[in-house]
């Protein structure tokens, strides 16, 4: 049996579906997460901001 692999990465997936969901988002830095970003939108990414930072550092 030949295995098969496959690898998906969803650069800021969940800020672009926060977007979608409520449109007042669009266009303005957003990021999704707790105490840590999980996902940044890429126009809070334009601020240097990233999965991982902090949400304070942020």
């Amino acid at each position: 049996m030949e295995a098969t692999i496959l690898h998906a990465d969803l650069d800021a997936f969940y800020a672009s579906v926060e977007q979608l969901l409520d449109p007042s988002l669009r266009g303005k830095p957003i990021a999704v997460g707790g105490g840590v970003v999980l996902a940044a939108s890429y126009e809070a990414k334009a601020f240097g901001v990233h999965g991982g930072m902090t949400g304070r550092r942020a």
